[in-house]
């Protein structure tokens, strides 16, 4: 009987830990002026990913995810556009949502925001993907 029960729980387990990895993930961002909140986030590698930002400042704001390694030159601009791994633009008091998949390789990801001189004020964060 001990064994039984040995058996069904780790099988319980085994389901419940593919179940967690199988799923996506959910971020919420949120923005002013000068900085996201929080200033990290992590993931699964090569899941979906929902996003929600949330802009209570009153400028435009992005959370632009680098490809690995990648780094911008300052400003931000068109020369940075083939560094993107992937975007999302609020508007002043404005709340998006949006669904991505996440980069396939493990690493630490730079998040900026591409408006134009918001990473000079420290707009500057991480996306961890497990």
């Amino acid at each position: 009987m001990f064994r039984r029960i040995i058996i069904v729980l780790s099988l319980a387990a085994s389901i419940l830990g593919l179940v967690a990895c199988s799923g996506s993930s959910k971020i919420s961002v949120t923005t002013t002026e000068s900085k996201f909140e929080p200033l990290t986030w992590t993931v699964n590698a090569g899941k979906q990913v929902t996003i929600t930002i949330t802009n209570n400042g009153v400028l435009d704001h992005e959370w632009v995810l680098l490809k690995q390694g990648q780094d911008v030159t300052v400003p931000f601009d068109a020369d940075d556009e083939d560094k993107v791994f992937w975007e999302i633009e609020a508007g002043p008091g404005e709340t998006k949502t949006e669904t991505f998949t996440a980069p396939s390789e493990a690493g630490t990801y730079k998040v900026v925001c591409g408006t134009p001189g918001h990473i000079e004020l420290g707009m500057v964060a991480s996306l961890v993907v497990k």
